[in-house]
């Protein structure tokens, strides 16, 4: 589907099958002497016919295609490398890109390995990296980003794009601001019926620290409309900030709650109220167990920073407990 949200604005839906979120947006901006491309959905068949059959019933002259990737997950960066010329990426995430690309076998069994630590059954989490979209649908191709930090401007179609950090969802996700139409390309650092999967990255020291942070660094940003990754537009950017501040306030509580004795994250994370339909544990899919252990890492990440919990590794696992 192609929607046309202001001259020189397409919204265009890249289907992401079999998965909750539905559509990646990708977001075409310029006019006839350049364009950029907001996202690119995944390295798939279905993801690569829908942006090239979008892009052609706009009519754009792919040599004045230029790309943004707001960060570096499947959904967003799979088909940067092929669709256009020039791809802008964070300079923070394009190194990260690149050592992943240089050892990925070392990447991801640091992560399995981490995974394991936090009570994750060895079983189930092998299995969870065989079926890990991370894996499955990036280009392993190396791409030759041109690089962009936080205040950069990228200047097309008469509209002038700020980039602004927002680490957190992923180590340095990047927004991009039009001040004179207050127009928020948000990625996935804000949406708006769904909150972003906040999870344990290997590069950021307290995920959920960082996120909070980048949501009060957008909070007085003038905006009349959010454009996200995923879901619909809207309006309001401080009320869905504050919306969202709330719900990991509340998580935190139920975190905290849960640590009657030592436990690790894979224990803790059936006590935490997930978005899922479900009445056991056991019946939720290995993937959303996997996103749901991440995000428990990550509150307890965030609760021992604040001095309220602690960490003790106890015969190869990782054990949380209440401060005394």
């Amino acid at each position: 589907m192609i929607e046309k949200i202001a001259d020189g604005i397409y919204r265009i839906e890249i289907p992401l099958p079999r998965n909750p979120l539905k559509y990646t947006n990708s977001y075409l901006i310029g006019r006839f002497d350049g364009f950029l491309l907001v996202d690119t959905g995944m390295n798939r068949k279905e993801c690569r016919e829908a942006l090239y059959t979008a892009l052609r019933s706009l009519q754009i002259d792919f040599s004045k295609l230029s790309v943004f990737i707001t960060h570096l997950h499947a959904d967003h960066i799979g088909l940067a490398g092929e669709v256009g010329g020039e791809v802008f990426f964070s300079k923070t995430e394009s190194e990260i890109v690149r050592k992943m690309l240089d050892d990925p076998s070392g990447y991801w069994e640091t992560i399995l390995e981490t995974y394991i630590a936090n009570g994750f059954p060895e079983r189930e989490a092998k299995k969870m990296l065989r079926l890990h979209p991370g894996i499955r649908y990036t280009s392993m191709e190396k791409i030759e980003f041109s690089e962009v930090v936080d205040g950069d401007e990228i200047d097309v179609g008469g509209y002038l794009l700020k980039c602004i950090e927002t680490p957190g969802h992923s180590p340095a996700h990047m927004c991009l601001y039009d001040e004179e139409g207050k127009l928020f390309f948000s990625g996935d650092h804000v949406l708006i019926d769904i909150t972003p999967n906040i999870t344990w990255w290997p590069f950021l020291d307290n995920s959920l620290g960082s996120y909070l942070e980048s949501l009060e660094k957008v909070y007085n940003l003038d905006v009349n409309l959010v454009l996200p990754g995923h879901r619909r537009l809207w309006y309001d950017l401080r009320k869905r900030i504050d919306e969202i501040r709330r719900h990991h306030r509340a998580r935190l509580v139920e975190t905290l709650a849960a640590l009657d004795r030592p436990k690790t994250a894979w224990e803790i994370a059936p006590s935490i109220t997930w978005d899922l339909v479900y009445t056991d544990w056991e019946e939720v899919h290995v993937v959303q167990k996997w996103f749901a252990v991440g995000e428990t890492i990550a509150h307890l990440e965030y609760l021992q920073k604040e001095g309220l919990v602690e960490r003790d590794v106890e015969n190869g696992l990782v054990k949380y407990f209440k401060s005394c």
